[in-house]
Parts: C-alpha cells; sequence; structure tokens
C-alpha cells in the first residue's frame, strides 16, 4: 500500500474528514509494522499497519486487538494516546490509527518515566481478553528455555545455557499476582502530547508481572533494537530511585537476571532464525544479544 492509496483510503473516514491539504509522513518502519505520521491543523495521528504472519512469535507475538484493547483502556487515565480507530486496509492488513494534541518533542526525563510507568503499573489493571505471560522468576526462565530449544542445532546456544539463573537464586514464584503490563517499555515508547508523556506500542501487551516493565526499560538489547543508546549506569539508578512502588522494584533486583536471560534468548533466536530471510535484522538482534550477555555477566560478578 503505497502513501498516497493510504491517503485516499482514510479520506472522509472518521475522525479524518478532509484531508486535503494534511501531510502524511512515512515514519521509520519497525520489525513488525509499518508507520506514518498524518498532521492535521488541530491533532496528529500515528496510522500502523501489522505485517502479517507474527502472531507465534515466541516472546513478542504481535496481536493488534491488544494494543487497540490498552489503549482505549488507558487513554482514560491519560496514560495513553486515544485510539482513533482500528480498520482493515485494502490490502487486508490491521491498520491501528491513535491521535493526540501536539506536545513538546523534548525527550522525557527517566525519572519522569518511572513515575509515569509506575502510575500505570498501580492502576492493577486486568482487562478480559488478554493473554498472559509469564511471570516471576521461575516462568520467566522456562520460557527462556522453550525459545532455546526452537534452535536445538544452534552452537552458541549451549554457550548462553552457561549463563542461565541458577533456579535455586529465587523463592518459588508462582503465586505473582498478574496485571496488564505493556512488556516492550523503553524511552522509544513514550510519546509526548500536549497533556504530558504517555506511552504507546501496546501490541505486545498482556497480563503479567510489572516487574518485567522495569526489566524492559533498563534492557541494554531492547534499547538497541529501538535504535537508542543503553542507559548509563547513573540513569539507570535515577529511574530505580524514582519508581513509587519499592516491593515491585525490591523484587526487580532480585528478578533480574531471569528477564534479560529470556531476553538474550530471544535475541539468539531471532538471530538465527533471520539469518537466510533479513540479514539487517540479524545483524540488529546480535548486536542486542551483545548487550544483553555483557549485561547478564556484570551482574554475575556483582
Amino acid at each position: 500500500m503505497t502513501d498516497a492509496e493510504l491517503l485516499d483510503f482514510l479520506q472522509g473516514r472518521y475522525p479524518f474528514g478532509d484531508l486535503s491539504g494534511t501531510w502524511l509522513r512515512p515514519l521509520p518502519s519497525s520489525y513488525t509494522h509499518r508507520f506514518w505520521r498524518l498532521q492535521t491543523p488541530d491533532r496528529d495521528f500515528v496510522i500502523k499497519e501489522y505485517f502479517p504472519g507474527l502472531e507465534s512469535n515466541p516472546l513478542y507475538p504481535t496481536l493488534p486487538e491488544e494494543e487497540a484493547t490498552a489503549l482505549m483502556l488507558l487513554e482514560r487515565h491519560q496514560l495513553a494516546p486515544r485510539l482513533e480507530s482500528f480498520l482493515t486496509s485494502p490490502a487486508g492488513t490491521p491498520l491501528v490509527v491513535y491521535g493526540y494534541e501536539r506536545g513538546d518533542e523534548a525527550e522525557i526525563d527517566v525519572r519522569d518515566a518511572a513515575k509515569l510507568i509506575g502510575q500505570f503499573a498501580a492502576l492493577n489493571l486486568k482487562p478480559e481478553g488478554l493473554m498472559e505471560v509469564p511471570a516471576g522468576y521461575h516462568q520467566v526462565l522456562a520460557h527462556g528455555d522453550a525459545i532455546l530449544n526452537e534452535i536445538p542445532n544452534c552452537r552458541r546456544a549451549a554457550n548462553l545455557k552457561r549463563l542461565r539463573p541458577q533456579e535455586s537464586a529465587v523463592e518459588n514464584t508462582a503465586s505473582v499476582e498478574r496485571r496488564l503490563i505493556h512488556r516492550s517499555l523503553c524511552l522509544g515508547t513514550v510519546q509526548m502530547t500536549a497533556a504530558g508523556p504517555t506511552l504507546i506500542d501496546w501490541q505486545y501487551a498482556g497480563l503479567g508481572d510489572p516487574v518485567e516493565d522495569i526489566a524492559c526499560f533498563l534492557s541494554p538489547g531492547l534499547l538497541t533494537l529501538y535504535g537508542l543508546k543503553p542507559l548509563v549506569l547513573y540513569a539507570e539508578d535515577l529511574f530505580l530511585e524514582s519508581y513509587p512502588d519499592r516491593n515491585i522494584v525490591a523484587r526487580f533486583f532480585e528478578e533480574r537476571p531471569a528477564y534479560h536471560w529470556r531476553l538474550a534468548a530471544y535475541c539468539l533466536f531471532r538471530q538465527e532464525t533471520l539469518t537466510h530471510v533479513n540479514a539487517p535484522a540479524s545483524r540488529a538482534y546480535a548486536r542486542a544479544l551483545e548487550e544483553e550477555v555483557d549485561l547478564l555477566l556484570r551482574l554475575r560478578s556483582r
């Protein structure tokens, strides 16, 4: 679908109306979506076209319905932009459209991000219909094992298994209370609007443990995949000091290695499976893997 075809498709549809004189600008595509920004005199809109066939990803299944549900739920709390439309394109692909009044483009401070994410976690939302994701140290480790089992002939998987955190390092976490989590939070998923910062990119949302959102926000590999630099230790400390729920932070310190080890397993899986179909993406996941492994080694030495 070309830019002109998309603009013609949106013409006259709610909430756009007459789009004469508006500016549709393609944004950098991700591994799972194409993006456009549509600027009108009153509002900005982001249009996301979902690539097909990504529903079975072992860690991040791409589910447009999850994003639509989360946007509808969180907009009333001023934590996400407004879901404007959930459409099917002429090509048969899902389109999620969210809108907001233009705000300051300055990057959000990590302390403000911590308060925003903590505010979201404190709502303790449990919407029906969202997928349950592994929650707690032991389930996350088992999930990492399952991801590595999907690449049984990968020699580097054996090296990564040597970095696997010990089961006995943390007591039983089977009783973790699940709630809505984002699962890929980082500075790249914070959108500045006229009403303040909001959280975007909810396509991986699920019911899990808020510890995962902290681990994602501080993940050097995830930041690398978003085209951002890993946080320096000072910024990481500021984030954790500013996060309001100290019990969640305490559990994060205890369970953190499991989340980073699973993400490393996922990056290796993606590197291996994308080598012959998307070499640039494979190399990006290889760089993210290096970042996560370096972090795991640093955590071991503490």
